[in-house]
């Protein structure tokens, strides 16, 4: 099974590229992936508790906080190098 961190550095990478492309087109689309990302995954991890619950929604949230962190690593480490 992945690990937490492995799962996290993969979603990390996949948004810090989606924005850097955006970003070498002069979009204001670069932040915009990173913010819809955080907004998904608050509800995923509101879904965890209260939808799912048990074990699953353990796995679920856990996921959810991963996708979370990245998404604020990645538009702190996009907003800094853009700027």
């Amino acid at each position: 099974m992945i690990s937490l961190f492995g799962l996290m550095g993969a979603f990390f990478v996949l948004l810090a590229g989606a924005s850097y492309f955006f970003y070498r087109k002069n979009s204001p689309v670069q932040y915009g992936i990173s913010l819809s990302s955080m907004i998904i995954s608050i509800f995923l991890f509101l879904y965890s508790i209260f939808g799912v619950g048990g074990f699953e929604g353990m796995s679920l949230g856990a996921l959810a906080a991963a996708l979370f962190l990245a998404s604020v690593l990645s538009l702190f480490v996009m907003f800094f190098l853009t700027s």
